[in-house]
């Protein structure tokens, strides 16, 4: 049984279990299953906390649900028809909880005091001049939960099943990058899907194609790019993926994604000349040969990418999000302390938010500002200091990879949900557990 159980955790752990997720993942999108395919991809992932000690074993399936998973939008009602499968979830993580005690060690990171400080923050949102009914309402106490306490319980258990000794004998480094390159390769594929699928739309008339999913996609792929250039340091191949991944943020038609993704691979183009001596007149070399050929085809460039260049400049589309963050501003006036909460409701007339999901005021910094108040911004801002605090102490390449990831999304965040989406904040909670684990550099 043993030797069973320990062949089945290897086939979890290789390259052919990877593509074969990668194709089923590709199957879902063609198909166009995705609520079914993130049920089904649900239950693999349940079936790997069960028989494996390794929680990095589920990172895999998981990226790729979550890639096909943004691609549905007011799906809520849908996805209730699943609560059948609540109980199995429940049954694999208390199973691997129970099985697999011995993994865990329980320890206090870096990170858990200004974690405690913004769960208190999110709790107490609004307090002052929320009414009962508007504090308690699901949309409220969810998001409160989910952005604080929740990621809390993420850090904390995560914390004691991430470290050495735990999570196999590949190269946690190489393991962790490569998930990032199996998600920015599907992203790709999944983007090239969308446009094969409306292929004679495009062909008639040239132009970015525009879907829903687009800012998360690219939220995905920022958080994903310094992996790639990181695994291009130990082959450089891999840079090819780099390349994919901006062509893929062009083509979603995403103008964060554009200015933001562009902002952060112009950075990591400079910082890995820097550091990866090997391969930087290669890489200078390339990036030139690229720019150079841009430069070449960019009136048909800017010809194909006249959705999202317009956009730069609409009245309209701009308007919502001025708006939004000029009434932070506003809800912050009106309650300087604790601010309006995360359930407010009050802005949209600027913005009707989808159900389930909070009214965003689609920037990080107005979110703290107009949701929390004064106690939100010391709050976030003693946890800024120390998430930047303990990258300063660790300086390994991965570590600093880790960084540009947490750079990515902050950037993209400026101008969307971005690290006030649950999914996205657990995925950098983890990050920075990661990072936690690297050797401290010694003065």
């Amino acid at each position: 049984m043993t030797n069973t159980l320990n062949k089945v955790r290897s086939f979890i752990d290789s390259d052919i279990f990877t593509v074969l997720m990668f194709l089923m993942a590709l199957g879902v999108i063609i198909l166009g299953v995705e609520i079914p395919g993130s049920i089904f991809f649900g239950f693999i992932i349940a079936i790997i906390v069960i028989v494996s000690p390794d929680v990095v074993s589920t990172f895999v399936p998981f990226f790729l649900l979550y890639a096909f998973a943004i691609r549905n939008k007011n799906s809520f009602d849908e996805y209730m028809g699943y609560l059948w499968c609540l109980p199995l979830v429940v049954f694999a993580i208390l199973f691997h909880i129970i099985a697999y005690r011995k993994v865990f060690t329980a320890k206090r990171g870096e990170l858990f005091i200004p974690i405690c400080a913004t769960s208190v923050v999110c709790i107490l949102g609004g307090l002052g001049i929320a009414t009962p009914q508007e504090y308690f309402t699901g949309t409220n106490i969810i998001y409160s939960l989910a952005l604080g306490f929740f990621i809390l319980f993420v850090y904390f258990i995560f914390g004691g099943v991430i470290g050495q000794g735990k999570n196999g004998e590949k190269p946690i480094d190489e393991r962790l990058s490569k998930v990032f390159v199996v998600l920015t390769l599907f992203l790709f594929c999944a983007v090239i899907q969308y446009y094969a699928a409306h292929w004679e739309e495009f062909i008639m008339d040239p132009d970015i194609l525009p879907f829903q999913w687009r800012n998360n996609a690219c939220t995905l792929l920022m958080i994903a790019m310094p992996f790639c250039f990181y695994m291009s340091t130990k082959k450089f191949p891999y840079i090819i993926t780099v390349l994919l991944s901006y062509f893929t943020i062009i083509m979603t038609g995403s103008r964060g994604g554009l200015l933001f993704g562009g902002i952060e691979l112009v950075a990591l183009i400079i910082y890995f000349a820097v550091v990866d001596k090997k391969h930087r007149k290669i890489l200078l070399s390339a990036a030139g040969v690229i720019a150079v050929a841009g430069l070449v085809i960019s009136p048909k460039l800017l010809y194909v990418m006249r959705y999202t260049l317009e956009r730069f400049t609409s009245q309209g589309e701009n308007a919502i999000r001025i708006g939004l963050w000029k009434r932070s501003v506003t809800d912050f006036l009106s309650n300087p302390i604790f601010g309006r909460g995360l359930g407010y409701m009050g802005n949209r007339d600027i913005h009707k938010s989808s159900l389930g999901t909070l009214c965003w005021y689609h920037s990080s910094i107005p979110q703290v500002i107009g949701s929390f108040g004064v106690a939100g911004i010391l709050a976030y801002g003693y946890q800024m200091f120390c998430r930047l605090r303990m990258f300063w102490k660790r300086r390994s390449l991965f570590s600093r990879t880790i960084f540009w990831s947490f750079v990515g999304l902050e950037l993209m965040s400026l101008v969307n949900p971005g690290v006030f989406a649950p999914p996205f904040l657990v995925i950098l909670t983890v990050l920075f557990i990661f990072a936690e684990n690297e050797p401290i550099e010694e003065k």
